[in-house]
């Protein structure tokens, strides 16, 4: 932890949030950390690969901020470690990654803290994540993660929210959706792993934090809603297909010890009955996305797709 955390009864927090070619969405996102209750906090805003804001622009919009812009698309996990770094090197006690399309409640950061600073060995915290469009229904509260058969899922998803996940404390790991990460954990970890460009970082990174002797926390009374369909709505966009089945296949070869054959195919199969599933039309451009994944995966591709 940053030193001066430890004089200041408020920890410095960096809020990162990427933006790609999704300036409403943005917008309304920067228009929430504005109002966040918490006072000791620095935004800082990357175009990832675009351009469509400026120093200028994101100054008048929220207090004490700071632009970026990458020349290329760094992904969620490059962009990210990009803002990290510039966070770290402010002084930054915790990094919040937060999705460009979600809109943290007022109080969010206060609540996140109050769990992350409770212990020094909590290194990640998530939020409740509500749908945007209904409220009432929760995104997703946690991840769970099940190395060994290959079954991962969001925890809630799609519940009405009536406090059953409250109590919840300890878990698995959390979506980067709203993920609060100590500064300890940023700089011994190295931030996301740029391999997975985007989807599936946020696991990996909680996994690796698990390894390291962290613990991953959750904070219900923290809020955030975030606009995402349900699974059962064909949220999932061909493209991102992509990177879930390559990087999903590459989580459980990296996490578990000697993997084997079959475990791999059953993630493979998991992948493409999802895409299938959750596809909303197009089935067989979504199950060549599967494959290329697969493919890939096989192939020792990290980082972007290629094109």
């Amino acid at each position: 932890m940053n030193p001066s955390a430890a004089s200041s009864p408020f920890p410095r927090v960096g809020v990162v949030v990427l933006n790609w070619h999704g300036r409403d969405d943005t917008l309304r996102c920067l228009a929430a950390v504005a109002a966040l209750s918490y006072p000791n906090r620095q935004l800082i805003l990357v175009d990832n690969g675009c351009a469509d804001f400026s120093a200028a622009a994101v100054a008048g919009l929220v207090r004490n901020a700071r632009y970026l812009r990458t020349d290329v698309n760094l992904g969620f996990a490059g962009g990210s470690n990009l803002a990290m770094r510039d966070a770290l090197e402010a002084g930054a006690d915790y990094v919040w990654f937060l999705n460009n399309d979600a809109q943290p409640e007022a109080d969010a950061l206060t609540e996140l803290l109050a769990v992350a600073t409770r212990d020094p060995g909590i290194a990640v915290v998530g939020p409740k994540i509500l749908q945007l469009r209904d409220p009432r229904r929760i995104d997703s509260i946690a991840l769970r993660l099940n190395l060994h058969s290959g079954r991962f899922s969001l925890i809630g998803h799609n519940e009405l929210d009536q406090g059953q996940y409250d109590q919840l404390s300890a878990v698995d790991a959390v979506t980067g959706c709203a993920m609060l990460v100590s500064r300890t954990a940023c700089e011994q970890l190295s931030g996301f792993d740029e391999a997975f460009f985007a989807y599936l970082e946020d696991a990996d990174l909680c996994v690796r934090a698990r390894a390291a002797g962290y613990c991953i926390g959750v904070a219900p009374r923290a809020r955030v809603r975030h606009k995402r369909e349900p699974a059962t709505r064909g949220r999932q966009s061909v493209s991102s297909l992509y990177y879930t089945t390559r990087n999903h296949l590459m989580l459980i070869q990296r996490h578990t010890a000697a993997p084997r054959l079959l475990r791999l195919v059953f993630a493979a199969a998991l992948n493409a009955a999802y895409a299938v599933r959750s596809g909303g039309g197009m089935p067989l451009a979504r199950l060549r996305t599967v494959w290329r994944g697969i493919r890939d995966f096989r192939r020792g591709v990290t980082g972007p797709e290629p094109r």
